[in-house]
């Protein structure tokens, strides 16, 4: 399916960047600009989201929350992992769509509930919002444009009754001149 929706994609592009609108009509040229966006999501679709259903069929333990987003890599790594990220008892697990199958996803990544310290909603690269969760090994980001509508449902899951604020710098020492002058 995807090889056919990336053919029609770059014989459209191809149609759209070296056919002269004058020979078709313009009416039918602009009208085509939809359809290539309506692939490009079609595409998006089937390459990266995955449903709950999906992951039901995988995940052995039940789950009180979930969240279609993207896992930031640490530097240099590459690419956005996209998936459904979940929320069990014991963990946080992100499943990812297998290119092996359809309607298949596998377990990309996993956070025992016991290292997590704390989250928080806002930037997590330089345009894109998200949710930052803070480890005792460290931080791991996502992305996700409900970040901040999902905040109370995420902190309800998790079982707390507010979420737990990030470690911050107060006092005497949030007063000196390194943090108030650059």
């Amino acid at each position: 399916m995807q090889v056919l929706i990336k053919l029609a994609l770059l014989a459209l592009t191809f149609f759209l960047v070296f056919i002269n609108p004058a020979y078709i009509g313009k009416m039918l040229y602009y009208s085509l600009f939809p359809l290539l966006f309506l692939l490009v999501g079609l595409f998006y679709r089937v390459a990266y989201y995955v449903s709950e259903k999906t992951v039901r069929k995988v995940c052995d333990q039940q789950f009180s929350y979930s969240l279609f987003c993207a896992q930031v890599p640490s530097i240099g790594d590459g690419d956005l992992t996209r998936g459904r990220l979940v929320v069990t008892d014991t963990s946080l697990v992100l499943f990812q769509k297998d290119k092996k199958g359809i309607g298949r996803c596998k377990e990309v990544w996993r956070l025992e509930r016991s290292k997590l310290k704390a989250f928080r909603v806002g930037q997590v690269l330089s345009i894109r919002r998200g949710i930052t969760f803070e480890t005792e090994d460290g931080e791991v980001r996502f992305v996700t444009r409900a970040a901040f509508k999902q905040k109370d449902a995420l902190t309800k899951a998790l079982g707390w009754n507010t979420a737990k604020p990030s470690p911050s710098v107060e006092g005497e020492a949030a007063g000196d001149r390194s943090f108030t002058e650059l």
